[in-house]
């Protein structure tokens, strides 16, 4: 209880914030180097269901500062210390991240990395924001599978593909009131953050994802999701709600808007989010996007206290540390010594039909 009470007390003394026009505050923290002698900046989006503790799981300040970065990890609106927007949108939140970098002084054109959701909002960026983005690199990015150029058939087979409770969301999230939808997440999801979080996602998720929390990343994962909740999830039930809609946009007016590098990292052992979605986005824009498909990873183990990965993606972003923007073209499997780092009526409500959904949302 005593380490518990010093880690919960850590992550709220590392909170600093940024004013948004509307008055609400987003809350990050930084690494790396300072504004006054770092190269580039780099601006973190986390997951469903995480915070700005994760950023990048375990990255070293050493390859922060050999590649002359400026970290910035946010707390997404409604998660952590982050106020909630209720009318939040693609286009509002790629707003707000324009915001942010002109607060933080992140330069004129900064670079993003989006892990699992937070993908969905460097998505958002590249299509509405474009003349502020330098570069996108996505780790295991959610996408929209009612995008154009997705089949049905197509479609069908990515959800079929993922776990069990993600296919049960996919199913009945936009048949359910919105009130509904908040009070899961608050009430059933809400409380299983923390050690409950890292002992489901060992049973769930796949072997490589297990092993990497047992051997590395369960620490800082529990201490993320409780970071999360503090809001009672608030922001994962957004998230929930824009995920599964209308994005507003389409690939192709991606692809027509932002002309910069951007690069995909996805495990094929992935059970959250399939390879398979990235390759088809790959078929949809070829010129566009760089897909890395990382053989024998899954959602957790490729990106989460792994080293080997961590530089690739910064070497895909910013080439070496005198050349920015070079594609560092395929990459390799990691060396064996780094491989796989790994009764009330709302109740009654809500628990019908869906007792495949009660254990924790992860990314």
């Amino acid at each position: 209880m005593v380490a518990s009470t010093m880690a919960s007390a850590k992550m709220d003394e590392d909170v600093k914030y940024v004013g948004l026009p509307d008055g609400r505050r987003i809350a990050y923290r930084e690494q790396g180097l300072g504004k006054d002698i770092a190269k580039r900046s780099l601006l973190v989006l986390h997951g469903l269901g995480s915070s700005r503790v994760a950023g990048m799981p375990g990255v070293s300040e050493s390859l922060l500062k050999d590649m002359g970065v400026r970290f910035v990890a946010i707390d997404r609106p409604g998660y952590g210390f982050s106020d909630f927007n209720p009318k939040q949108t693609f286009e509002s939140a790629a707003k707000d991240l324009a915001h942010v970098a002109d607060c933080l002084e992140l330069g004129s054109r900064i670079y993003l990395l989006g892990y699992s959701c937070g993908g969905a909002y460097c998505w958002a960026a590249a299509r509405y924001i474009p003349e502020r983005i330098a570069g996108i690199a996505m780790w295991a990015p959610v996408g929209n599978y009612s995008w154009k150029g997705i089949s049905e058939i197509e479609r069908n087979t990515l959800i079929g593909s993922t776990t069990e409770r993600s296919r049960k969301t996919h199913a009945i999230i936009r048949k359910v009131p919105q009130w509904m939808l908040y009070a899961y997440v608050r009430y059933f999801i809400v409380p299983t953050v923390g050690t409950k979080w890292v002992e489901d996602a060992k049973s769930r998720l796949s072997p490589p994802d297990a092993q990497n929390l047992q051997k590395y990343s369960a620490d800082i994962m529990e201490r993320d999701s409780i970071m999360s909740a503090k809001q009672k999830g608030k922001g994962l039930a957004q998230d929930l709600l824009l995920i599964s809609s209308d994005w507003g946009f389409e690939l192709s007016d991606v692809q027509d808007r932002y002309k910069g590098p951007l690069h995909i990292f996805n495990g094929d052992q992935d059970v959250l989010v399939p390879l398979g979605l990235q390759e088809i986005i790959k078929r949809q824009l070829p010129d566009l996007v760089h897909l890395h498909a990382l053989k024998g990873e899954g959602h957790l183990s490729a990106f989460c206290c792994n080293d080997k990965i961590h530089r690739d993606t910064l070497k895909c972003l910013f080439g070496s540390t005198s050349t920015i923007g070079e594609d560092a073209g395929k990459l390799g499997k990691k060396s064996d010594d780094q491989e796989v780092k790994v009764g009330s009526s709302i109740y009654e409500t809500i628990k019908e039909g869906t007792s495949a959904l009660q254990k924790p949302y992860l990314h």
